[in-house]
């Protein structure tokens, strides 16, 4: 006998009420722009010889500050009720790498 709602049952749907966070999506969001912009400024500075000037490195803090906020609001949209893990788990492990990285280059100098 099939218990029902099982999803060994032949082809059953299930319909869920679970939701993707806003949270979470736009700290995946924040993720990708900080990103995109480190990666310009960082081009912009290698193509300057290192001599981009100080607009570019408030680019930098700029960058570790939206990965900061994305990496805060992807903690919190972790612990809502009801929601899809899925772009709250990209955007806390993209913003946590990202910080990490711009710590170790923050502490290296470079």
């Amino acid at each position: 006998m099939k218990k029902k709602g099982h999803k060994k049952d032949g082809g059953e749907l299930r319909l869920t009420d679970k939701r993707h966070p806003v949270a979470g999506v736009a700290s995946t969001v924040l993720a990708g722009i900080s990103f995109v912009s480190f990666a310009a400024a960082c081009i912009i500075s290698g193509k300057n010889g290192g001599n981009a000037g100080a607009g570019i490195g408030l680019i930098g803090i700029l960058c570790f500050l939206l990965s900061t906020a994305g990496f805060i609001m992807a903690w919190i949209s972790l612990h809502q009720e009801n929601i899809r893990p899925l772009f709250p788990t990209i955007g806390s492990v993209a913003n946590g790498l990202l910080i990490i990285i711009y710590m170790i280059l923050y502490i290296l100098g470079v």
